[in-house]
């Protein structure tokens, strides 16, 4: 009898530690299932946030070409400065004082896909003239996402003008706002 008793409490010792360490298992499984939700949630209100923020600024740098002349010198980039500099070369391949197509395909090949710089065109749009730019599509391709960089699918329109300028926009956090670091211009 005593070997019986004996039996049933190694018994359940084994169990009890068995029981624990599955739990202990469970437990850690929640927590990092916890986490992931957290990490997933603030991407979700970060792309959220600048998804907004890039609707806003390229509908705003479009707002009143007039006005924007007058006020360059108080206006704030919604641009990185390399992106700035890179797009600045692009548009002036060729012309009087410009960089060749070449030399730009050296200076920024490694850092930037030349082949979607829109060469000899302006930033976001080609058309140098412009009615009323509206954004009507705005998507985050997640896959090409991380913590601070965000890629958008974008359909830029001027209704007005007839035109349609789909672009990939790599969007990167800067501070408490956001600054665009690239677009990929397919037309």
């Amino acid at each position: 009898m005593k070997q019986t008793l004996g039996f049933l409490f190694v018994l359940s010792v084994i169990f009890s530690c068995t029981n624990s360490q599955n739990d202990a298992t469970d437990t850690l499984a929640i927590q990092d299932s916890l986490r992931l939700d957290s990490i997933n949630n603030v991407k979700k209100l970060m792309s959220e946030d600048a998804k907004t923020w890039l609707i806003k600024s390229i509908e705003n740098e479009f707002a009143d070409p007039l006005f924007e002349d007058e006020n360059q010198d108080k206006k704030v980039s919604i641009y990185t400065k390399s992106y700035e500099e890179y797009k600045t070369d692009a548009i002036s391949i060729d012309y009087d004082g410009g960089m060749t197509e070449e030399a730009f395909k050296k200076k920024w090949g490694g850092k930037y896909d030349t082949k979607y710089a829109g060469i000899g065109t302006g930033f976001l749009i080609s058309g140098q003239d412009w009615v009323k730019i509206s954004i009507t599509n705005c998507t985050l391709k997640s896959d090409l996402s991380t913590d601070s960089t965000m890629v958008f699918d974008v359909m830029i329109e001027d209704k007005e003008a007839k035109a349609k300028y789909k672009r990939d926009i790599k969007v990167i956090k800067s501070g408490n706002s956001f600054l665009i670091d690239d677009v990929l211009e397919y037309q």
